[in-house]
């Protein structure tokens, strides 16, 4: 099949990742002239729906519209059909993650809930059946020896340094290497008038600013609000991360700092992050009172959950260690890293918050295209000046 060859079952294809309503728009525009994210370069949400009804796969795979968007749902408020354009993009950049995936495992927790549920159970049953060979074959001790030591977690602490590092590292390896496929599939494309260009530093400093700040979600009307939960979140979770891979020794310990200890005041910084960021977007997912979150996955709803539930587990048995309580501190222990590791296995290279990494790297794209074909249009081939080409 050629690269503009339409491809009459995209749309069926598409329609597996969630819900895509086209049978109701009659092109108006309405809902690219609400955006204020869109402009000639980006016609979203209207051209990535166009590109999935005409069948071109090769311009939607190498598009960057999905992820320029930032999910406001102005764009549903505008439209007079009610088709719900801001579900057919979270539909568009369930698909797209699924098809920057080398593994196939996004394809398949994107359009199954019943997968998506079973890699999760899965995850946590071999954490579950570890942790049980760990102390019946490995350690073998009694139910009293275990928890006789301080806290009852000294004895696991070598190991589980090796596991929490495993766990953190490769998902993220898979993570950044389907970012590098994103980078393949739409920064050589010809849509827009973009070439094959390689990185560059002023590229890497847009993707720096907008992995950090959420820059662009706060220039949604509706989204200052959830610009500030995603950046709550966003901080929380880059906390959390660098203190378990540099400074793990300072979190997988039985001693228990003194309240001053950089320790506890990151631990309990990140913990207030992240469960006020998620905390907030569940509340507004449930009472359903803004229309960004009126349209709620099943992908929507567990990643947040998890990692709320992730912090609120932390906090919990850091307050069992603190008051001495043994025996709940190993069961909380349990069932804290049961929670996180399916969070951190599926979750980060195949679920939502592959978001992270895909949403900045769409907008540091876009800044590059924008600035070839200002330049494209500043110097035609004739007008090219002297010094441009010395």
């Amino acid at each position: 099949m050629s690269y503009y060859e339409s491809d009459l079952d995209l749309l069926a294809e598409v329609r597996k990742y969630g819900k895509f309503d086209v049978t109701g728009c009659f092109n108006c525009g309405s809902c690219t002239l609400s955006c204020e994210l869109a402009n000639d370069q980006a016609s979203f949400p209207r051209k990535s729906v166009r590109h999935v009804v005409m069948g071109l796969k090769g311009l939607l795979h190498e598009s960057l519209e999905p992820w320029v968007c930032h999910d406001c749902g102005d764009c549903s408020v505008a439209c007079p059909r009610q088709t719900k354009p801001q579900e057919s993009m979270m539909t568009l950049r369930r698909y797209l993650a699924s098809v920057y995936d080398w593994t196939g495992i996004a394809s398949l927790i994107n359009r199954s809930k019943g997968w998506h549920m079973a890699t999760l159970s899965f995850a946590a049953a071999v954490v579950l059946l570890l942790i049980l060979l760990y102390h019946l074959s490995v350690v073998k001790m009694t139910f009293s020896d275990l928890t006789s030591t301080s806290n009852g977690l000294k004895h696991m602490f070598p190991i589980m340094t090796y596991f929490t590092l495993a766990v953190i590292l490769i998902p993220l390896f898979i993570l950044v290497s389907n970012a590098f496929r994103m980078y393949g599939f739409t920064a050589s494309g010809s849509q827009n008038g973009r070439t094959s260009a390689s990185p560059n530093l002023s590229q890497v400093k847009t993707f720096l600013l907008h992995f950090f700040t959420y820059k662009k979600m706060a220039e949604c009307p509706t989204g200052k609000s959830r610009w500030l939960e995603h950046l709550f979140i966003g901080i929380g979770c880059l906390i959390m991360l660098a203190v378990k891979v540099f400074g793990l020794s300072w979190f997988q310990t039985d001693q228990i700092h003194p309240l001053f200890h950089p320790q506890r005041w990151l631990g309990y910084l990140a913990t207030a992050l992240i469960l006020y960021g998620t905390g907030s977007i569940l509340l507004g997912r449930i009472t359903k009172e803004k229309e960004v979150y009126k349209s709620s996955e099943f992908a929507d709803w567990i990643f947040l959950a998890l990692l709320f539930a992730t912090a609120l587990s932390g906090i919990i048995l850091h307050t069992l260690r603190l008051l001495g309580f043994e025996v709940g501190t190993c069961y909380t222990y349990a069932i804290h890293v049961m929670i996180a590791t399916p969070m951190l296995v599926i979750e980060m290279p195949f679920g939502k918050w592959t978001h992270m990494i895909y949403r900045p790297l769409a907008v540091s794209l876009r800044s590059l295209s924008l600035k070839e074909r200002t330049l494209e249009q500043q110097w035609s081939p004739k007008e090219v000046p002297e010094h441009a080409t010395t």
